[in-house]
């Protein structure tokens, strides 16, 4: 039982056992309407009594054919037994006790009937278990209650089943409601499962995660199978349109990953034989010693190589060794090849480290006629000196060139300082400004002879301006 369940307890008493059932001489207790007092006391002596009494009225007449008394008491005893028990208000006989030992006997079994219905009260109060098993034990105490008369107030008790057959009513509507409840929260896991199912057979193929997609989708199977033991069960015609769903769903799945499997295989056969033909050629390359244009078809068999994609990672990364292999001897023997010659070319960096200086010397080149002729000839001598390591070739051109666009600079300068017709430009300017200057110069000192301090500084500020423009002309 368990201990949230308290029932109550029911006792009759003697006195109450009197009000609901009699007792005859010979210890038959008979029920009684409920709530009704105990007959007379001569009707309680029952058959019996009327047996004396027709006893002692038989004997008033006298004779010899009178009965004998103690024949004709066995024979009423007898009579009064079996008329007693197919009486609808027999309880039972209880012998050689008192009349209140009989009725607290067969009061006690009406108490224990009792008790037991207030157990089961408490149980349906505690909702200590189903609706089901809780109605079957009322309807056997019920059974039980209406099999026979009993000593007790059977009234009471039987409102007591009447509050206990509400109260499991009331269990069973709840018990429904959660069902209910529970088939539609069954139905809306089995929503989840089937909606994402379909989420997945509708992904691209081609941008799918198959491998991670197949793991859900095994675990979402997993789950309707785990969905379907829980109780409570719903019908078939409930899961079916899920089911339905739930199958189509993995079977667009599975033929859209077959058919994606199908097109990768085709896709990495096809890439294989490709890099198997890049490979080929790599390796007839490997041991050329035409360094220049083997390197740039390296370089366009690399590039192909990328634009063929990726194939079957274990074939494409064992392609890829063979590939790489097969550059790897070439650009070792270039690297080699390179390594000798720059060796050879380290003297002529010397020399040409030399000739660097001694051009850098000539500068700047304010006149470059004066050194045209060494700087010609140290030209001739750089050229003359050869190629020089590949690691500086960029800084050697570059330093040489820096000084080879210093010397045109000057030579295009002196050339424009040459020309006649920009000479008679520049003459002619130079006389205006040497007008203006004197006007200005006149004008200056006819202010400073009368003091006029704005014309002062006018006159200053444009002859100062004029003697500059003259200087930059001049090349002063």
């Amino acid at each position: 039982m368990s201990p949230a369940v308290k029932p109550g307890h029911h006792e009759t008493s003697a006195e109450q056992a009197r009000q609901f059932a009699r007792v005859d001489d010979e210890g038959h207790v008979y029920a009684l309407a409920a709530g009704q007092p105990e007959r007379r006391s001569d009707e309680a002596a029952g058959p019996a009594a009327d047996a004396e009494r027709t006893a002692d009225g038989d004997g008033d007449e006298g004779g010899d054919g009178a009965p004998d008394p103690s024949a004709s008491s066995a024979a009423s005893s007898s009579e009064s037994s079996e008329s007693s028990a197919s009486s609808p208000d027999y309880v039972g006989q209880y012998p050689e006790a008192t009349a209140d030992e009989a009725l607290l006997y067969f009061a006690r079994k009406f108490d224990d009937l009792y008790d037991r219905a207030l157990l089961l009260k408490a149980r349906v109060e505690s909702a200590a278990d189903g609706a089901r098993p809780l109605r079957e034990s009322m309807q056997a105490l019920r059974r039980e209650l209406e099999s026979g008369p009993w000593v007790g107030d059977v009234a009471a008790l039987g409102g007591v089943l009447d509050e206990i057959a509400a109260g499991v009513e009331g269990l069973a509507a709840q018990e429904t409601a959660e069902a209910e409840a529970a088939v539609d929260a069954h139905l809306a896991a089995r929503e989840e499962i089937v909606a994402e199912a379909e989420r997945l057979a509708a992904a691209d193929p081609d941008q799918q995660h198959w491998k991670t997609a197949q793991q859900r989708m095994q675990e979402l199977f997993d789950a309707w199978k785990a969905e379907q033991k829980k109780p409570p069960r719903i019908t078939k015609a409930q899961e079916d349109p899920y089911w339905k769903r739930f199958r189509a769903a993995r079977s667009t799945f599975d033929k859209n990953r077959r058919a994606f499997f199908s097109r990768r295989d085709q896709h990495h056969a096809e890439v294989k034989q490709t890099k198997e033909e890049l490979i080929a050629r790599a390796e007839e390359l490997q041991h050329s010693t035409d360094y220049g244009p083997t390197t740039k078809a390296f370089h366009r068999l690399m590039d192909d190589w990328k634009a063929v994609g990726r194939g079957a990672r274990k074939t494409d990364d064992a392609q890829w060794a063979r590939f790489r292999a097969a550059q790897d001897v070439f650009f070792a023997a270039r690297e080699q090849a390179n390594a000798e010659t720059d060796a050879q070319y380290a003297q002529n960096l010397a020399a040409k480290e030399q000739i660097l200086a001694e051009l850098e010397e000539l500068m700047p080149f304010t006149k470059p006629d004066q050194v045209r002729e060494q700087y010609h000839a140290l030209l001739e001598r750089w050229d003359e000196a050869g190629r020089v390591p590949r690691g500086d070739v960029k800084r050697m051109e570059g330093a040489v060139k820096r000084i080879q666009d210093a010397f045109r600079e000057a030579e295009d300068a002196q050339w424009r300082q040459a020309d006649p017709e920009t000479r008679a430009r520049q003459d002619s300017m130079l006389a205006q400004l040497d007008e203006t200057i004197g006007e200005l110069e006149e004008s200056l000192a006819a202010a400073r002879e009368h003091g006029e301090e704005r014309r002062i500084k006018e006159a200053e500020e444009a002859l100062e301006a004029r003697r500059s423009w003259r200087r930059m002309l001049a090349g002063e």
